[in-house]
């Protein structure tokens, strides 16, 4: 996820992000929607929620939204699934949660392994659609 990394800190880091989510129109596509939607924790992660959304009747829909766990490492972040959503096939999945502590709780390690591996695909497409211009 180092793609949606550069964004965050191209737009001020964490906290800046915490305060104004960022939202990138890239016609044709999907609406980008990042948001920290809960931190810092005491290690210093946050939740971060990556979603496209477009609308159906009025309503928004994501298509998908992924919520991470993005914890500080060795010169650079992790960035750990927790849930995914896609509004159009009805489907919402928990992966895993997070103590107080901002530590990863995992309930599915399979599933957490499959979205880490959609997730950094859904980054490098992301910048190949030019999101990293918007």
């Amino acid at each position: 996820m180092h793609h949606i990394q550069r964004m965050i800190d191209r737009h001020g880091g964490f906290e800046a992000v915490r305060e104004r989510y960022l939202r990138l129109e890239n016609p044709p596509f999907m609406r980008l929607v990042i948001e920290v939607i809960h931190g810092p924790y005491p290690n210093g992660a946050y939740e971060v929620s990556v979603a496209h959304y477009a609308e159906q009747n009025g309503d928004a829909m994501r298509d998908p939204e992924i919520t991470f766990l993005v914890a500080p490492a060795d010169q650079s972040t992790t960035w750990t699934p927790l849930t995914f959503e896609n509004s159009y096939l009805g489907c919402y999945q928990v992966v895993a949660s997070v103590s107080g502590a901002g530590l990863i709780e995992p309930r599915e390690p399979a599933l957490i392994r499959d979205l880490r591996e959609f997730a950094n695909q859904w980054d490098s497409n992301l910048m190949e659609q030019g999101f990293g211009r918007a």
